[in-house]
């Protein structure tokens, strides 16, 4: 029971870090590898090395996970469709299907279906 403790804690914080940089998470991982190392008697220092190593994977990879699914237009608004992003300038928005065109869309509510003419798929006004 005491090794499962340490170990339980690690894939509990690892679980918690999805909004978490990169950075972050090689430090979480270096901090659990090494308490992981201490608790099963093996070497701090390598155990630290491992787990900075897997945090900062497991952060690169949900970097990279965030990226693509916004790219693919995942980031639906409560309509079950892509949310486009607001620019500076009022009444213009960027689409959230490639090639990420400005679109007018003065005098369309927010939260109103809108139509990306370029690729004829729907998104909504924020």
């Amino acid at each position: 029971m005491k090794r499962l403790l340490p170990l339980f804690s690690a894939i509990t914080c690892l679980a918690f870090v999805s909004c978490e940089t990169t950075g972050q998470n090689t430090m979480l991982g270096a901090g659990v590898g090494a308490g992981i190392a201490a608790a099963t008697e093996n070497s701090a220092l390598g155990g630290a090395a491992i787990g900075a190593g897997a945090g900062f994977l497991l952060g690169k990879l949900l970097q990279y996970d965030r990226r693509r699914a916004y790219e693919e237009g995942y980031d639906h608004g409560r309509h079950g469709y892509p949310v486009a992003r607001l620019t500076e300038r009022r009444g213009f928005v960027v689409s959230p299907f490639r090639p990420y065109n400005v679109i007018d869309v003065r005098g369309i509510p927010r939260g109103e279906k809108v139509v990306d003419p370029s690729c004829d798929r729907v998104f909504i006004n924020p």
